[in-house]
């Protein structure tokens, strides 16, 4: 059936506006009726399109203002140079989940990337000190595992420097931390290769083939690691345990 331009826009809107909460522009009030507002800061595996985020507010309950403010190709460098970092205190969160490394840790793109032994870790300090100064309280999270599988079933840890640092962190300025990392690369083994794969989408590979994106997620995949997450800090902050569904959310078909 043909639609117009403006209609599709307008569905596609509403999509993701059901989706995954207000994750448009700055809203000018704070939320009504006593509802509590969680802010996802990261990047693109914390995204709606490529991420965890739709997911993830899915499994909130309707007392949640869930907002995304996770930018694909995002590291903690570019995130504050871009102008993202203020913007992602507007509307002021009460909560704020913090997630990054992926890019941080990019041998390509140097604009990207941080030096793990000093700058990573103090663009977190970084986070958490100037989000508590707004009141907003911080979570950290360690980036999510690629699914890069081995001959044995068992995946390459590409990033344990960045997990280990965001964990230093979190120590050192008593900030909860979810262990992402861990908890997905434990699911994704305990799925198997060609299961875990399903959770994300397909890119092009040499030659004209198909090959799986080992890194981003399609909605089935969003929901199951965002259901993972909205889980996992429920036990590492347990007042936000209340504003978690009890039962996980389904992906629409």
């Amino acid at each position: 059936m043909f639609r117009s331009p403006a209609i599709a826009l307008i569905l596609s809107a509403a999509l993701l506006g059901a989706c995954a909460g207000t994750s448009g522009g700055p809203a000018a009030t704070a939320p009504a009726g006593g509802k509590i507002r969680i802010t996802l800061v990261g990047d693109s595996t914390q995204t709606e399109r490529q991420g965890y985020g739709t997911g993830f507010c899915a499994n909130l309950t309707a007392d949640v203002d869930c907002v995304n403010r996770a930018k694909g190709g995002a590291s903690t460098k570019t995130y504050r140079k871009d102008g993202l970092w203020q913007a992602a205190q507007s509307p002021r969160p009460d909560w704020m989940l913090i997630q990054f490394g992926h890019n941080d840790a990019s041998k390509v793109n140097l604009d990207r990337q941080t030096d793990l032994a000093t700058e990573y870790p103090e663009n977190l300090r970084r986070f958490v000190r100037e989000a508590r100064a707004e009141g907003i309280r911080p979570v950290l999270v360690t980036p999510i595992a690629r699914r890069y599988f081995q001959p044995d079933g068992k995946i390459v840890d590409d990033l344990p420097g960045h997990v280990a640092a965001t964990k230093a962190v979190a120590a050192e300025l008593n900030v909860p931390v979810i262990d992402l990392h861990t908890l997905s690369q434990a699911r994704f083994e305990q799925l198997g290769e060609e299961a875990a794969h399903k959770l994300g989408p397909t890119k092009a590979g040499p030659n004209g083939t198909v090959v799986p994106d080992k890194t981003h997620f399609n909605l089935t995949g969003s929901y199951e690691m965002g259901r993972m997450v909205a889980e996992e800090m429920a036990r590492r902050v347990p007042e936000l345990a209340r504003y978690v569904r009890p039962q996980p959310a389904k992906a629409p078909q």
